[in-house]
């Protein structure tokens, strides 16, 4: 009878404290920092681990965890599917508003940062920032001018000078510039230009532009470019008549003769409903922010959001948003906040 209550027992002890601590600290590596929380709530041991410098070797981006900012107190949460307060990691309250975020966890550069570096030069905007190597805290930040001559500069923050370098002219006369990809590598950029349609490549070791010799989608507009797994993607709406018809993904594929746009998704006709509203007549553009392969499609005028994962190709329609005020959000979506050690720290302040 003994040794069954023994055995009993044993069946329903927890096998997680016989665990040799570097596995407990490779197996809570993988769970996202925001469901970490209440792990670190649980015991004080376990809140001991998880502030260790062990643990934070460990830590990596996960895909779904991040907050993509609606207002500096407000995201979209992709892992919750909600709509939820940002989280404490940056304190982002005005007038320090960001300028561009990176693809770097928790990096914002703000007005505040730029106090400490050089004035971006006169007629000019900040167009990226580019995080070398990971886990770095210098960056590169590459700023363009406007115009149909459109120059580059690019500052090193560990230059001791920290100086603008004045870098090449793009080749081509152009409208504007969208949103620039960064490489997996962080060698290049990936730019669009509109007006006319082009997808540009900046080099950041030589500070020269390129043009790709492919064909863009016909009738593109509202479009984004993200890099995952290595390849570059596109998505934008197509529009018939000056009224957009379709939300499309593209691949850049490189094939033997050529480099050509491959369509890979197409946004199911009840979510683009869903996206503009039931405006179609009037409605004719979204904003959009990546991160990981997560993309989300924002309306800011009628509070509608949309997510799209690379990885399996499937859209998902998110909360609505009410009550905000859409010029706000229109400035702040498009920045993007991944949750780190200052989370799990209980520590209020910007890495920048």
């Amino acid at each position: 009878m003994a040794s069954t209550t023994t055995a009993a027992v044993d069946d329903g002890a927890c096998p997680w404290d016989s665990l040799p601590s570097h596995l407990q600290d490779r197996i809570l590596s993988l769970i996202p920092v925001t469901e970490l929380l209440p792990v670190a709530a649980a015991s004080r041991a376990l809140r001991r681990l998880l502030r260790s410098p062990a643990f934070h070797a460990l830590l990596s981006p996960h895909r779904l965890d991040a907050f993509f900012l609606l207002t500096p107190r407000l995201a979209v949460h992709p892992l919750s599917r909600r709509v939820l307060p940002t989280p404490p990691l940056a304190a982002l309250c005005p007038p320090s508003y960001p300028l561009v975020s990176s693809a770097s966890p928790s990096r914002l550069i703000t007005y505040a940062t730029l106090h400490f570096l050089p004035p971006i030069p006169d007629g000019s905007y900040l167009l990226s920032v580019v995080v070398q190597p990971p886990l770095s805290s210098s960056c590169i930040l590459v700023a363009v001018t406007t115009g149909a001559a459109v120059r580059s500069f690019t500052l090193d923050t560990a230059d001791p000078s920290r100086h603008w370098a004045s870098r090449g002219d793009l080749p081509l006369s152009i409208s504007l510039l969208g949103n620039a990809a960064v490489a997996g590598d962080r060698s290049q950029l990936f730019v669009l230009g509109r007006g006319p349609d082009a997808l540009l490549v900046f080099h950041l070791a030589t500070g020269t532009w390129e043009v790709l010799q492919v064909v863009m989608p016909q009738d593109l507009t509202t479009a984004h470019l993200f890099v995952y797994d290595g390849k570059l993607f596109l998505v934008g709406g197509v529009e018939r008549l000056g009224e957009v018809e379709r939300v499309v993904v593209w691949r850049l594929e490189d094939e033997k003769e050529a480099m050509l746009w491959r369509e890979v998704a197409v946004m199911p006709a009840e979510v683009f409903n869903e996206l503009v509203a039931d405006r179609h007549g009037s409605f004719w553009h979204f904003q959009a922010a990546d991160r990981l392969g997560i993309v989300c499609l924002y309306n800011a005028v009628d509070g509608r959001l949309v997510m799209f994962d690379a990885v399996d190709g499937l859209w998902t329609v998110l909360p609505r948003v009410s009550g905000l005020d859409a010029e706000e959000s229109g400035r702040w979506f498009g920045h993007v906040l991944e949750p780190g050690v200052e989370l799990l720290l209980g520590q209020r302040h910007q890495r920048s």
